[in-house]
């Protein structure tokens, strides 16, 4: 997720990814693929997400997914 306020509830930048448990890897997700979305559901109209305006970065378990989990991250960095 991608947060363009620094308020909570308001519309974010969501993109999806896939880690691999077995191994470090290197993503690199173009902001293009970062489409806007409130409460999880897709924002059509919504105006494209501007990276000057960035103010939050936030990463989030979709789908309903349970049981234990562990994501380790060395850095995050806008390219």
């Amino acid at each position: 997720n991608l947060l363009t306020e620094n308020t909570f509830g308001g519309l974010n930048y969501q993109a999806a990814f896939i880690p691999d448990p077995d191994r470090w890897q290197t993503l690199r997700i173009p902001l293009a693929e970062f489409r806007p979305s409130f409460r999880g559901r897709e924002v059509p109209g919504a105006p494209p997400l501007d990276p000057a305006r960035l103010r939050q970065v936030g990463l989030v378990i979709a789908e309903r997914q349970a049981g234990a989990f562990a994501l380790a991250i060395r850095r995050i960095g806008l390219a």
